[in-house]
């Protein structure tokens, strides 16, 4: 019965978690790291929001987590679990919009940069020797893999990696392009 009723007052008392840039990043490096330490990566879309708050809450105690990191997980979770039915068309056979020309305008790179920051890229990849080692740093990445490879990974994570806990992030065909226009100005350092 006591268990019962702290698990009542700690769901009903869970703030909601606001999904501040700082907040979703922290949330998505604890997510790799801690959570990817004894689970295999999961998509933040295998679950609905309610689910994940009462998994986080079972974590927390399981884990030693702090309420600020439970709260950080749960705001990269929200804010990288979009609907399904939202989600962008799968890019791998159209190789139309694959191999489309890239525009690269400042306004396109400042759009990029807003969402690389909005969907917390940061917790899992490194940009500027920050950020998070779940997948691979993204300065240099277009030139290593290719315009229409990197289209199509942001449109469909699961491509060439059915495991990855990279959500699809349901962005549209111009702002995959913002994104990657964005990406291309990350620079390797030597």
């Amino acid at each position: 019965m006591r268990t019962t009723f702290l698990i009542l007052l700690a769901l009903t008392t869970l703030p909601v978690v606001a999904q501040q840039e700082g907040d979703v990043s922290h949330g998505a490096t604890v997510y790799g790291v801690t959570c990817g330490r004894c689970h295999q990566a999961r998509s933040p879309l295998e679950r609905s929001d309610n689910e994940w708050v009462t998994i986080a809450l079972h974590m927390r105690s399981r884990a030693n987590l702090t309420g600020r990191q439970v709260q950080a997980v749960l705001a990269f979770l929200q804010a990288t679990n979009g609907d399904a039915r939202e989600q962008a068309p799968d890019l791998a056979d159209d190789s139309t919009t694959a191999q489309r020309p890239l525009e690269r305008t400042s306004e396109r790179i400042d759009a990029g940069r807003a969402l690389v920051t909005a969907r917390a890229c940061i917790g899992c990849h490194v940009i500027g020797g920050v950020g998070g080692a779940v997948g691979p740093a993204l300065a240099g990445v277009v030139q290593r893999r290719g315009l229409a490879f990197v289209r199509q990974k942001i449109a469909n994570p699961a491509l060439g990696n059915a495991a990855t806990m990279m959500p699809r992030f349901g962005l549209t065909a111009e702002e995959i392009d913002a994104v990657i226009a964005y990406l291309e100005t990350l620079t390797t350092t030597p």
